[in-house]
């Protein structure tokens, strides 16, 4: 379906839940969210019942976001019950990868294609910092299952703070190229725990001149995703491998966005960068044509641009919304 902008709507993010085993510095309080009561969180039936919705509008494309959704029972599951929905081409799934060893097979054989994984950093220790505590092992570990399950494309989405983890950009160039994982560095955005200056961020620019000192860059296109990054090819002697930028506040991409988020209560967010929100009002007895309906307003009034070209901050968490 095509937005009021003639944009086609296609791709559909969806949170499991707002909760997270990590306490990324950017993304959650270190105390944590509020835990919210099960019924206010939408059931696997629901989610069915959405994107069978969805996919009637012409929604091809749904990634599996949070919070950390491996924390939701069977995620298997429900994988492949979304799988089976008509229309629906390529399923995928945005994790901090703490818990994908144990289940990455699982969720392959249930119908997902590939994964990204959040890892702001080679280092245990920095690792350690960034996420209060999280071990970097579990992730290596969650890494290499992904790889061997076959949920390729492997993409890794680092965020590079100043004086937290600069020094991480070399080690997480050759670590992807050497383990053939696509390395993507993502600007911070302004909301949740790194809203009001309390977290300065290294301009993107400034990423890509730090890679080009040691490697060299040439802009490559087709490869397989929903986003806007720009990739490139990197070389550095006989080793070489693909990273990409993602430039959501300098180089505004509004105009092909294709995109619209759900967050676990199923409350729609046309754009991630603005804060209006609306309430699907979805329970396990509305009908697939009643979401549709609803869905079909909300992405036709779907706004154009965010306030971050302003460099206004946007309400709410990024653990809630799901990025």
């Amino acid at each position: 379906m095509k937005d009021g902008y003639g944009r086609d709507i296609n791709y559909l993010r969806l949170s499991l839940t707002g909760r997270c085993n990590f306490r990324c510095k950017y993304c959650m309080p270190e105390e944590g969210i509020e835990k919210l009561p099960r019924k206010e969180i939408l059931s696997f039936e629901e989610i069915v019942n959405l994107v069978g919705a969805a996919s009637e509008l012409g929604i091809n494309k749904v990634r599996f976001t949070g919070g950390e959704p491996l924390t939701r029972k069977d995620l298997p599951g429900l994988v492949e019950m979304v799988d089976e929905i008509e229309g629906i081409d390529e399923l995928s799934l945005t994790t901090n990868g703490s818990s994908l060893s144990g289940v990455a097979k699982d969720l392959s054989k249930a119908g997902l294609n590939r994964v990204n994984i959040s890892i702001d950093a080679i280092d245990p220790e920095v690792f350690a910092e960034i996420t209060r505590g999280g071990e970097l092992s579990s992730v290596l570990a969650g890494i290499e299952a992904a790889k061997e399950a076959g949920l390729e494309p492997v993409k890794l989405n680092t965020v590079v703070m100043k004086g937290v983890n600069e020094s991480e950009i070399a080690p997480l160039m050759e670590f992807a190229a050497e383990e053939g994982l696509v390395l993507r560095f993502i600007e911070l955005m302004p909301m949740g725990e790194a809203a009001g200056g309390a977290i300065d961020p290294k301009p993107l620019d400034e990423v890509k001149r730090d890679v080009e000192r040691v490697w060299s860059l040439e802009k490559v296109s087709g490869l397989r995703g929903n986003g806007p990054a720009e990739y490139f090819r990197a070389s550095r002697g006989d080793l070489s491998g693909k990273v990409g930028f993602i430039f959501p506040l300098s180089k505004s991409f509004c105009d092909g966005c294709n995109r619209i988020r759900i967050t676990s209560r199923g409350r729609v967010r046309p754009c991630l960068a603005r804060d209006e929100e609306y309430d699907l009002e979805i329970n396990e007895d509305t009908s697939v044509d009643d979401i549709s309906s609803r869905l079909r307003k909300i992405i036709k009034d779907k706004p154009y641009g965010h306030k971050w070209e302003k460099h206004d901050e946007t309400a709410g968490e990024m653990s809630e919304i799901g990025g």
